[in-house]
């Protein structure tokens, strides 16, 4: 392709010229006729000639060259993955929006590859964060009117299916383990805190007990729970740093083991991970267990998504766990049911 400058009158006739800058109306100079980005087709040549001898840049296209809107189209069916479609473009920016409730995904390294293409662009929300239907996730464009056929093909050989996805939320069981020392006001308040957080991810109700402090009846209380089905346990009223807390020694006796001992996020830095059975047991002690936004409340939408805590998800956390209020995005917002 080349960039050429030319009069109104000269252009006029030659379909195909793409303009690199607005155009007038002669007669009405305040009105925008044709924008940028636009290939001149025939029935454009009455407003051509009227400008008579005025300058024009245009681009003169090769053979296989790709406009911009073809281009952004193709980056972002490129990298669009499950849970995400092709909703439309503005000024040759096509915009990817989700489909589904559920976590937003983007995997950076071919994000980078593509973001480092001179001219090329794709931009995204955070990874993680929790999206509805409808909501934008991603933009795709090229910063010039137009690329080779070749070098675009290179940097969409750097794509990856599914580079953005949202990944939607599973109905997946959870139990509930209350312990007896939570009592009052504040096992009321917990119960209707897990309740909203659990039933926005369209989670069946939660399995509850409420069991003694003794290990025995901890013991029974997780052994109900898993023959219920639970894909997750919650413990509410647990010691968080007694390696005697019978809560523990209950998991032990269970053959379960104790994964991670404090979450590198705050609030809930004091909550611990647990295997019993190979179901993961997070234990929560009385300290930020009823916030919407806690440690808790960046797990929960990675396990309904599809993935399992595990120690490495937990210390996946430690990056950007200093929660602050500037922070909402990260987190469902629960009281929109």
């Amino acid at each position: 392709m080349r960039a050429i400058e030319i009069t109104g009158a000269e252009a006029a006739g030659r379909a195909g010229l793409v303009l690199c800058h607005n155009l007038n109306d002669p007669d009405e100079p305040r009105r925008v006729a044709l924008r940028k980005g636009h290939a001149l087709v025939p029935e454009d040549s009455d407003l051509l000639s009227r400008l008579g001898d005025e300058p024009i840049h245009v681009l003169e296209l090769d053979e296989g060259d790709v406009g911009e809107d073809e281009a952004a189209l193709r980056l972002a069916r490129a990298v669009a993955g499950e849970g995400v479609e092709i909703s439309g473009s503005s000024e040759s920016e096509v915009r990817l929006t989700a489909t589904v409730r559920g976590l937003f995904r983007v995997e950076a390294d071919p994000l980078l590859r593509i973001d480092s293409c001179d001219g090329v662009m794709i931009w995204t929300l955070q990874d993680r964060v929790p999206v509805e239907p409808g909501r934008h996730v991603a933009s795709a464009k090229i910063a010039p009117l137009a690329m080779p056929e070749a070098e675009l093909g290179r940097v969409l050989e750097l794509a990856a299916p599914g580079t953005v996805r949202v990944e939607a939320y599973r109905p997946r069981q959870v139990g509930v383990l209350v312990r007896e020392r939570l009592s009052g006001r504040a096992l009321e308040r917990f119960q209707q805190s897990i309740s909203t957080k659990l039933s926005w991810f369209g989670a069946p109700d939660p399995s509850v007990l409420h069991v003694g402090t003794t290990p025995g009846e901890a013991v029974e209380g997780f052994r109900r729970l898993l023959e219920l089905g639970s894909e997750l346990i919650l413990v509410g009223g647990t010691g968080s740093t007694d390696p005697l807390d019978n809560t523990l020694l209950a998991i032990r006796e269970l053959g379960g083991r104790l994964v991670r001992s404090g979450v590198p996020a705050h609030p809930g830095s004091t909550y611990w991970l647990a295997l019993v059975g190979g179901v993961p047991v997070i234990g929560m002690a009385s300290c930020g267990m009823f916030s919407k936004m806690t440690a808790l409340d960046l797990i929960l939408p990675r396990f309904f998504s599809g993935e399992q805590p595990s120690a490495e998800m937990i210390a996946s956390l430690g990056l950007g766990g200093l929660i602050e209020r500037e922070q909402t995005f990260r987190f469902p917002p629960y009281g929109e049911l």
